[in-house]
């Protein structure tokens, strides 16, 4: 495993351990898990209900149908999006599964997409504000925050294959992307799954912050990435994000089971 290193005030980019390099390659038309550019009808669709109709109706079915007839698509197109995926026992469409992982992958690629490759590490941002940055993204779905988490948290395939990869991308961009300090070996790992730690437990705390403009999320945020850079406390962030992804597991599948 090698990690990122630093030389005459530029980086040197050798990352073995990155298992997706080749979404920096060309970010405009490489976009990660997504199998489709920014001028295919399902980004046009996918982006605008993330923009336009999230907002207003949540994370679901009737969102994408909004877009959909917003952009003038026939109301059969929703069964084209997401194809792609296979079948979930909770997640009501391919589609809303589709729409998830482009919450996901969409967000991470544009935190960093002004920061290029040969960005000198002097005029890197920080963690903290990389972090900041990102939970500034979830404003405008705040309010359906709650109905995100509990959705990509479900036990299955969308959970081992993208929820989980995908929030741990984000913190490995946020640390590579930053002025953090990097490491190697053990130390890559356990830092990592502390900021994806840090982050999930901000994301928690925000979809239940009623103060104005989330002020009080970004003083947890600030809090938490304290810990976890000044203090070291990754042992600890770890096993809070083990117990985190555990307890809502057992939660999430008591109440989808006493709805049914």
């Amino acid at each position: 495993m090698i990690s990122k290193r630093l030389i005459a005030g530029s980086r040197i980019f050798a990352r073995g351990y990155r298992p997706a390099g080749f979404e920096y390659i060309n970010p405009i038309n490489s976009r990660g898990p997504l199998k489709y550019g920014k001028d295919s009808p399902q980004y046009k669709v996918l982006s605008h209900t993330l923009a336009k109709s999230v907002p207003m109706y949540g994370f679901n079915e009737r969102a994408i149908v909004n877009s959909l007839n917003e952009l003038g698509y026939p109301s059969t197109m929703l069964s084209v999006i997401g194809s792609s995926n296979g079948p979930s026992f909770f997640h009501s469409s391919p589609a809303l599964m589709e729409l998830l992982k482009f919450h996901l992958v969409d967000k991470r690629l544009n935190l960093t997409e002004n920061i290029s490759l040969e960005t000198p590490v002097d005029q890197l941002p920080s963690l903290e504000h990389l972090v900041i940055k990102r939970l500034e993204m979830n404003v405008p779905v705040a309010k359906h925050l709650s109905q995100l988490l509990s959705q990509l948290s479900i036990p299955g395939p969308f959970l081992v294959d993208y929820s989980m990869p995908e929030l741990h991308r984000l913190s490995d961009d946020m640390i590579y992307f930053s002025t953090e300090k990097d490491h190697n070996d053990f130390a890559w790992y356990s830092k990592r799954l502390a900021v994806s730690c840090a982050y999930v437990s901000s994301e928690l705390f925000m979809a239940q912050d009623r103060s104005p403009d989330y002020k009080e999320t970004f003083e947890f945020a600030r809090e938490k990435l304290h810990r976890v850079s000044t203090l070291g406390e990754y042992y600890n962030n770890t096993e809070e994000f083990a117990w985190y992804t555990l307890l809502s597991t057992i939660n999430l599948v008591k109440s989808q089971l006493a709805r049914g």
